[in-house]
Parts: structure tokens; C-alpha cells; sequence
């Protein structure tokens, strides 16, 4: 828990806050047309729904809920690889 809270908690280089304005602007990049509002793009979506975990995961390491984190954690790994597919990355494990 203490690693968890490091890193949705810090300002840092490579932190949470870090991480998910790049997964976002990446998932972004993929619109075929400057006209397609980014909430229609699939890789926008996808990624919304594993940041949603995220902040799930954030506000059970705030309330020090183990059993809320590992739930959030569950989810976020599956939303997590449809999100890298979206983005043609390969999945979690093979990073």
C-alpha cells in the first residue's frame, strides 16, 4: 500500500498524474479525422474506463481499503490491455 500511495499521491516524473495525461494524449493520437470528437474515438473510451479504475484504486489506498484496491487493480489489468490493444501496444505482461 505504501508503494500505491507513492504514486498516485506524487508529483513526480512517471507518477499516476504523469501517467494518465500520456495514456490520454496517446489515445488521442488515434483519430482518423480532426473533425472526430475525442470522446468517440474507441482508444479515448477505452482508456477512460481504465483511468475510472484508477481513481477507484486511489480512493481505496485513501481510505487504506486492501480489499478496494485489489478489486480496482483486478479490473483496471483487463481495461488495462484493451486499452494498450487500442493503442497497438502489446499487453501489459510483455512490457
Amino acid at each position: 500500500m505504501s508503494k500505491a500511495t507513492v504514486y498516485f499521491t506524487s508529483e513526480d516524473v512517471g507518477s499516476w498524474k504523469d501517467f494518465a495525461a500520456a495514456g490520454y494524449l496517446l489515445s488521442n493520437a488515434f483519430r482518423r479525422s480532426s473533425s472526430t470528437a475525442p470522446d468517440a474515438l474507441p482508444s479515448v473510451q477505452k482508456w477512460k474506463a481504465f483511468a475510472a479504475q484508477g481513481e477507484a484504486m486511489q480512493k481505496a489506498i485513501k481510505k487504506k481499503s486492501k480489499s478496494g484496491v485489489q478489486k480496482a487493480y483486478t479490473e483496471a489489468t483487463s481495461l488495462l490491455d484493451a486499452y494498450l490493444e487500442a493503442v497497438e501496444l502489446p499487453p501489459a505482461m510483455e512490457l
